[in-house]
């Protein structure tokens, strides 16, 4: 997994996916019962930490237990861990999203920001779900339709780099037949997408094809980013990240 080119491609960049503080806040606050007196959040697929960071901020009295299964992350992750003061208070695991060596039933609150559709929106959900304390909190986002009807060259694309991205009502219909309640669910602005993410790709997309000149895998990921990226300027109210809130009920 060190050598994927995807995760290599990503190292130079302080988010691997899109999103921001506000948003993470946002779905935060979308918790009615957070922990009070301490409390444990699993943040999965945590890539370089941002949102961790966020979160050890917004609950100042959880600890925090972030994976990944890119090492060159976690050590990012540390670094911030050992900036930030947040020693003893948040550590790392590195572990695949699909099999984590944590006890049933451990979490408070499990986290996980653009990482869930990489094994499935339904096995990810029904798999943590596991994870939670009865009444505990889990928040994804993920990339998802929000037309039915999108255009062609749109679902052309998607078709081939990620053919299992679903509609937003899916999801919703996922949760639902897991057995958690829905708290909320909110759309991240198409804004947030080009500021956190699709800015950051165009500005270094000239010296990444020079640096992987020779990793034939690297340069077909490039390319399909600089794909995915001409879609959004065409296209950002077809597709975009949405933010769910749910709660294993007690």
């Amino acid at each position: 997994m060190e050598d994927n080119p995807v995760s290599k491609i990503f190292e130079s960049f302080p988010r691997q996916g899109a999103g921001d503080d506000d948003h993470t806040q946002k779905a935060f606050s979308m918790i009615t019962e957070p922990p009070t007196g301490g409390g444990e959040i699993l943040d999965v697929g945590c890539g370089k930490g941002v949102q961790t960071m966020a979160l050890a901020r917004l609950c100042p009295s959880c600890r925090i237990v972030a994976t990944d299964i890119h090492q060159r992350y976690l050590d990012a992750v540390d670094e911030k861990i050992a900036a930030g003061g947040f020693s003893g208070r948040i550590k790392t695991v590195r572990a695949s999203m699909d099999d984590l060596p944590f006890d049933e039933e451990s979490f408070d609150i499990l986290w996980a920001e653009g990482c869930a559709s990489i094994i499935g929106i339904e096995n990810a959900v029904r798999y943590w779900k596991k994870l939670l304390k009865q009444g505990g909190y889990m928040v994804i986002s993920d990339i998802f339709w929000f037309t039915e009807t999108p255009s062609d060259e749109a679902r052309e694309f998607f078709a081939e780099f990620h053919p299992a991205m679903m509609i937003e009502e899916k999801g919703s219909e996922i949760i639902r037949n897991a057995g958690l309640e829905m708290v909320g669910s909110f759309r991240l602005p198409s804004r947030v997408w080009e500021e956190s993410f699709y800015g950051n790709l165009r500005e270094k997309f000239g010296e990444l094809e020079e640096e992987y000149a020779d990793d034939e895998g690297a340069l077909m990921v490039i390319e399909g980013l600089k794909r995915q990226t001409r879609i959004f300027e065409k296209y950002p109210d077809e597709f975009g990240n949405t933010y769910y809130v749910m709660r294993k009920p007690l």
